[in-house]
């Protein structure tokens, strides 16, 4: 992996080409920082340029760069792009509005990217029928390799770190619309096929564990696959939507500050946000995000972040993209209004695609 580096710096030099050598004295001043005036440090770095730059001082600054919540609390959103005609894949930095080089060991013809999950791992699979699925960590560059899956599917899941998480690690793969899910637990040499029955309108892994499945009615399904359990309306799980499902393009379920949602999109016109009430079993009309900005990938929920940060990126606002591959959309729930976003950047595939657009938030791994 290569990011361009600013003039005057390498990634694994911290100090200006054409300096004098700085005395041993002051290396060792610099190579003794504490870790909490390390990880100070860090938080206040918000570019994986500058993240890189820091992990390539000294091993002590290496170590204390190793990537987590804390260390990347300060990285902004990243699209993951695909350049033209190379057909390589590129981040692009939203609030600098920057492309990053970006080397990954294989090409779009042979290999899609199909989101990024927890722990700093880019989903990857070979194209379908029986697609080979590569778990790529662009921070280490380690690789975990999954079964071939058996049936074709568009929605990756991953319930937790499959670093940390070991064997406890589901990954699920489904389409959105039908009825047949995958899953498999990191280490295991075969994927369990169930039907859901009914057919699944999307998915999310909740904080509690469970998984949940939202139903083409807005019915609400939990099943706990580490008990390989069926699944399971919540309490009157059946309570009507505030709106009917047929007034919606598509739903999609996500999760902000601790709530689970449903954006439910309304095409060109924005979205209506619900959010689910555990005590009451029902869906109620939420009217903002609590302050954070909710990103959808090409297939789905690709998480949230708290803003104000300074970095250009919008409270109780709604990131999303389509179909075109050179724009993202921002729906403001204040305003109800949608912003149409382009990277202006030459060398990109324009225009509608069918490979996906993955968000990359550094921030959360």
């Amino acid at each position: 992996m290569e990011f361009v580096k600013r003039r005057g710096f390498s990634s694994t030099s911290p100090w200006r080409a054409g300096e004098e050598e700085v005395s041993d004295t002051k290396r060792r001043d610099w190579a003794s920082l504490t870790p909490p005036l390390l990880l100070a440090v860090l938080r206040r770095l918000d570019s994986l340029e500058d993240f890189f730059a820091f992990r390539g001082v000294c091993r002590a600054w290496r170590s204390a760069g190793a990537p987590s919540v804390d260390a990347l609390a300060g990285q902004s959103p990243l699209l993951l792009l695909t350049r033209f005609p190379s057909y390589t894949e590129a981040f692009f930095d939203l609030p600098r509005r920057r492309l990053y080089r970006f080397r990954l060991p294989w090409s779009v013809h042979s290999r899609r990217s199909l989101a990024f999950v927890p722990g700093g791992h880019l989903v990857t699979a070979t194209h379908s029928p029986k697609s080979k699925i590569l778990l790529w960590n662009i921070f280490t560059q380690s690789q975990i390799r999954l079964p071939t899956a058996p049936l074709p599917f568009r929605r990756v899941l991953l319930s937790s770190n499959p670093v940390t998480a070991g064997h406890h690690c589901v990954v699920l793969l489904f389409s959105k619309g039908g009825s047949l899910i995958q899953y498999s637990r990191i280490g295991d040499s075969l994927w369990t096929i169930r039907d859901s029955d009914p057919s699944i309108a999307d998915m999310i892994f909740f904080r509690d564990g469970n998984l949940y499945a939202l139903t083409a009615t807005m019915q609400l399904l939990v099943a706990d696959l580490s008990a390989d359990r069926d699944f399971h309306p919540l309490r009157n799980g059946s309570a009507a939507a505030p709106a009917p499902a047929s007034a919606h393009y598509e739903q999609f379920l996500a999760e902000a500050g601790g709530d689970m949602l449903v954006l439910c999109h309304r095409f060109q016109r924005g979205f209506d946000v619900f959010r689910w009430d555990f005590k009451r079993g029902r869906w109620v009309e939420a009217l903002d995000l609590g302050g954070r900005a909710v990103f959808l990938g090409s297939t789905g929920f690709a998480g949230s972040i708290a803003t104000g940060t300074g970095l250009g990126i919008r409270g109780d606002c709604i990131y999303y993209v389509g179909r075109r591959k050179d724009a993202w959309y921002v729906f403001s729930m204040e305003e109800q209004t949608i912003e149409v976003l382009s990277p202006d950047s030459p060398g990109l595939l324009k225009g509608e695609s069918a490979m996906e657009t993955v968000w990359v938030l550094p921030s959360l791994c």
